[in-house]
This record gives C-alpha cells, sequence and structure tokens, in this order.
C-alpha cells in the first residue's frame, strides 16, 4: 500500500463521519417521536381514567413531563440538520453572501458553544442522579435514566452543528437556509 492511497483510504473513513452524525441525528429524531407518541397516550390514557372512570393515576402525568425532555433533547441536531430552529432573516436578507456565510459559522460555533456546556451540565447533573440513586416521587424511575438524555441530546446537536459549519465552510449553500423552503432568502 503506497503513502497516498493510505491517506485517501483515512479522508474517505473522514467523509463517512459527518454522514453518520447526520444519520445519528435522524435516529434520535425518531426516538423523539416515539417519546412523543408515548407521552401523548399516557396523556390519554391519564385523562380518561381520571374524567371518564374517576380513578385518576398518579404517575400519567410524571412519565408526560418526563417525557418531554428526550422529544426536546434529542430532537435539537435534527432541527439544526433541517434549519428548524428559530432564525431572523429580516437582517440576513440585506447582507451579502460573504456576511450571510460569516454570520452563519458565527451561528453554528455559538451552537457548537451552547451544546458542549449543556452537556456538561447535563452530564454533571445525570452523575449526581446516578450517584445518589435518585427516583422519581411517583413513578420510582431513576432520575439518571430521564436526565441522561441531557448530554446526549446536547452532544449530537454540538456534533451536527460541526456538520453545519464544515458544510458552510465548504460553500454549501443548502445548509444556510431552512430545508422546507418556508424562509425565502
Amino acid at each position: 500500500m503506497t503513502r497516498a492511497s493510505c491517506g485517501g483510504e483515512r479522508m474517505g473513513g473522514l467523509r463517512t463521519v459527518p454522514a453518520t452524525i447526520e444519520r445519528l441525528s435522524e435516529v434520535l429524531a425518531r426516538i423523539a417521536g416515539v417519546a412523543l407518541l408515548g407521552m401523548m397516550l399516557v396523556v390519554c390514557y391519564g385523562v380518561v381514567m381520571r374524567y371518564a372512570l374517576r380513578s385518576p393515576v398518579a404517575w400519567a402525568n410524571e412519565f408526560a413531563r418526563f417525557s418531554f425532555l428526550p422529544v426536546v433533547a434529542l430532537g435539537l441536531a435534527y432541527a439544526l440538520r433541517h434549519g428548524a430552529h428559530v432564525a431572523t432573516e429580516v437582517f440576513t436578507g440585506v447582507l451579502s453572501a460573504r456576511a450571510r456565510k460569516g454570520l452563519h459559522l458565527l451561528s453554528v460555533t455559538l451552537f457548537v458553544a451552547y451544546g458542549v456546556l449543556s452537556c456538561w451540565a447535563g452530564w454533571r447533573l445525570a452523575s449526581i442522579a446516578f450517584a445518589q440513586g435518585l427516583r422519581s416521587d411517583e413513578a420510582e424511575i431513576p432520575l439518571v435514566l430521564v436526565q441522561a438524555v441531557i448530554p446526549i441530546g446536547f452532544l449530537a446537536l454540538s456534533l451536527q452543528a460541526l456538520v453545519q459549519a464544515g458544510k458552510a465552510l465548504r460553500g454549501d449553500a443548502r445548509q444556510t437556509r431552512p430545508s422546507n423552503g418556508a424562509h425565502p432568502r
């Protein structure tokens, strides 16, 4: 094997990293969707039990609250990938393409920083819950299971932001506008 072919193989491996991160964003979004479906079903069950059968279940509300965390945390990277985060385009419409690219790079850099800090804070929170064996009040759910989605979701957000930055640096214009076309430039 020549040195050139060895380097080419390494670059090929590096090129698959962004695609793997984007697949991870998709998988986490699907998990978030399942959590949302579970949350909706449990809320409906709780409503029927409380109002129709006059036999409320305390754990349903707790489960619904805890299900909301993976819906949000695990959907962050997917939302960034598809341009679904809040954006103000009043100002960007008057900017040059180069200035928009610079602003986009700044925003994904801020996403990385926010994601890393939130991942670290979530890790600390989950670590404390694990070390102390904390459990929820009603359903006795180990809180580490609930809180573990925080560092996972924010790590995925940080990685997806790095992918977006790489695409912007390579000039992939599709990553500077939402995928659904709802916000024209």
